[in-house]
């Protein structure tokens, strides 16, 4: 495991190439090119604030912010792992012909993903003014949170992008799993109103930890807690071992069956 993350920390240059690549063909012909990273984010959490709101009156405060500090961080989550669930597959070619780690397409998919997921994410800062909550020093510890994250997101990426080499309906099935992922994460709820016995089956969902800590950090200017930190690297460390277990395994395989 070792030597694949040396080699993949040697073709580093590969890994900014294939993130620019990536950027680059998403705005091509873009009129607003990178403003959409700003858009999106907005134009959703509108619609939900609206729903959800105004519609199904949720009462709670803030409701445009609360939405974007879970929203923001699933379109990362959703995003990186579609993306890199075919990262083997759909580059068959080169996987085939050149000789490079294989490690650094799926972890290239994350990490455009991720630098998406800055550019959208600089939209708290004004939403947070419009609606009077200002900027806190505690958003700093949304570094080590995002960070753990990124790790937690390749690791099961790698997982994803291996199975998808080998069966083919891995893609579709993952978007199943994540529209039912995304209602059983506290994303346009508060955990607060989940029943108990609820509660304790969404203690079991990872990302419901991801979004409830960037929360407090942006809402309730709270730093992690140890805990907290202790419980997302544990998370981070598991998917990022298993991952790089499986990929490392089978990786000697791709070029046949792509």
């Amino acid at each position: 495991m070792l030597a694949n993350l040396a080699a993949l920390w040697r073709y580093r240059d590969l890994v900014r190439n294939l993130v620019a690549r990536d950027l680059r063909v998403k705005y091509k012909g873009s009129t607003l090119g990178f403003a959409w990273s700003l858009l999106h984010p907005l134009v959703v959490a509108g619609v939900y604030t609206i729903a959800f709101r105004y519609i199904l009156v949720v009462p709670i405060d803030r409701f445009p912010l609360f939405l974007l500090c879970g929203l923001l961080p699933w379109m990362f989550f959703a995003g990186a792992l579609g993306q890199a669930t075919g990262s083997i597959a759909d580059n068959g070619a080169l996987v085939r012909k050149v000789a490079f780690p294989r490690l650094a397409l799926p972890c290239g998919a994350v990490a455009s993903q991720f630098v998406q997921f800055l550019l959208m994410f600089s939209v708290i800062v004004p939403v947070a003014l419009l609606l009077g909550s200002g900027l806190r020093p505690s958003i700093l510890g949304l570094v080590p949170v995002l960070a753990l994250q990124f790790v937690f997101t390749a690791g099961l990426a790698l997982v994803l992008a291996t199975a998808h080499t080998y069966f083919r309906d891995t893609r579709h099935l993952v978007e199943v799993v994540l529209q039912i992922w995304f209602w059983v994460t506290p994303i346009v709820y508060s955990p607060d109103i989940v029943p108990a016995p609820l509660g304790r089956l969404l203690a079991l969902n990872p990302m419901a930890h991801f979004v409830t800590a960037c929360r407090r950090a942006v809402l309730d200017g709270r730093w992690p807690a140890p805990e907290t930190l202790a419980l997302l690297a544990a998370l981070a460390a598991a998917s990022a071992f298993g991952g790089l277990a499986v990929f490392v395994r089978h990786q000697r395989h791709f070029a046949e069956v792509v």
